[in-house]
């Protein structure tokens, strides 16, 4: 049984586990619109310590190891995190943990690059986890992640009593109700920029043409109306003014 303190997504995906293994690989949403975006903004990682912050079943996890990575897979879902297990084996190392928590099993500039697809909205405050972020990549190492477009989450067709200049609880209707949290641009670029990271490249993805195939009914919707926001940012070998400060 779920607590207030759980984190909000947990049990959903606990429960959704075994068919969103399935679906992440084939679902065009994700193969054909978030992923195409996302990896495009991630570096040669040959050799690289990465942490995938939100594996989930392990989709990144496997894409990253087979380039050569060395990933540590972090998730809040117990039963996620057995279908990476079972996708990645041993090539992976994973940890089953809250990224709303500080990451108290990493140690500090122990990692080359962060990526996080789709993970982070399950998270009310970013500062902490961005924080978090710059405590354990290097100097110079790389962040990538993905997340929902504030113009597809406050969409006026929502119908609900959304304020957009607030960080608000929402939810998703897919076979269970997925609880999430919708944010407003400044609340999404400000925790980057003020934990010590420098924005490289923002990408608002547009559907390929696989994608056309998979969903034409959707295809023109979204060719026209985002969807995803993905960001690559740098961790700054010295901290800006405004930090030094503080």
């Amino acid at each position: 049984m779920s607590s207030e303190d759980d984190p909000i997504a947990r049990a959903a995906y606990d429960e959704l586990a075994d068919t969103y293994a399935e679906d992440v690989r084939a679902n065009a949403y994700n193969a054909e619109l978030e992923f195409p975006a996302t990896s495009s903004l991630i570096p040669n990682v040959e050799g690289k310590r990465v942490l995938d912050a939100g594996c989930g079943t392990g989709f990144y996890t496997k894409w990253l190891v087979e380039r050569g990575a060395d990933v540590l897979g972090v998730d809040v879902s117990e039963e996620m995190l057995s279908h990476a297990v079972e996708a990645v084996g041993d090539h992976a190392e994973f940890e089953q943990a809250d990224l709303g928590e500080p990451l108290d099993f990493t140690t500090e500039c122990s990692f080359d690059g962060v990526v996080s697809a789709l993970s982070l909205g399950y998270i009310d405050n970013w500062n902490k986890v961005f924080a978090e972020f710059e405590r354990v990549l290097r100097p110079g190492g790389f962040l990538v992640f993905s997340t929902g477009h504030p113009l597809d989450q406050f969409a006026p067709e929502d119908g609900e009593g959304e304020n957009y200049f607030e960080v608000e609880r929402a939810s998703k209707e897919w076979d269970v109700d997925v609880p999430y949290y919708r944010r407003p641009f400044s609340e999404i670029l400000n925790p980057v920029l003020d934990n010590g990271f420098q924005l490289d490249k923002i990408v608002e993805p547009q559907p390929t043409e696989a994608f056309a195939e998979q969903r034409p009914e959707r295809y023109e919707k979204e060719s026209r109306n985002p969807v995803f926001l993905c960001v690559r940012a740098t961790k700054q070998y010295v901290k800006n003014d405004r930090e030094r400060t503080e």
